[in-house]
């Protein structure tokens, strides 16, 4: 299996609301959405996020969300932390399967 795994945290502090701001009249964080979707590799797609709004936009497109913690989602957390959180779950969600992965950070 090909899993995407998106990330998107809640709070940017340099473009506060950048993951719902409307860019072409969609939101920015629906974009990386769509190229996994339309993606003829990626089985799966995947959101790891603190944002109510980021997880309905990805409910709303079919995507599977990781709540990501909150120690995982402040401005000094390591991507790489949020990215194995996120691995980890997959993993626990498909035992058994073969994993490979495809990491979008918006």
């Amino acid at each position: 299996m090909i899993a995407a795994l998106l990330l998107g945290r809640k709070g940017s502090v340099g473009f506060p609301g950048k993951n719902t701001h409307a860019v072409l009249g969609r939101p920015m964080s629906l974009y990386p959405i769509l190229a996994a979707r339309h993606s003829a590799s990626v089985d799966r797609i995947y959101l790891s996020t603190d944002d109510p709004a980021l997880m309905k936009l990805g409910r709303e497109q079919g995507v599977e969300i990781i709540e990501r913690p909150a120690h995982l989602c402040t401005k000094e957390a390591l991507g790489e932390d949020a990215y194995l959180h996120g691995y980890r779950e997959i993993q626990a969600r498909n035992p058994g399967e073969s994993l490979e992965l495809m990491v979008m950070l918006f």
